[in-house]
């Protein structure tokens, strides 16, 4: 399975990247089965979507 970023949409090689594995509940049916959406995201070090290319180690938000 090839994992994206959520914040980059870049790709996570879960044997080289670290990186940060999410669930949130999506919604419940009407029988109380919760049905979940999964995210990955790059660790803050290794997702270029939060270092500015002009300063190191400073950080923005993603769109």
């Amino acid at each position: 399975m090839t994992l994206l970023c959520e914040r980059c949409y870049g790709p996570i090689d879960p044997d080289r990247e670290d990186f940060f594995r999410l669930a949130h509940i999506s919604h419940a049916d009407r029988y109380g089965d919760v049905v979940w959406n999964d995210a990955t995201v790059h660790t803050a070090p290794s997702c270029p979507a939060l270092v500015h290319s002009g300063g190191a180690g400073q950080r923005r938000r993603a769109a």
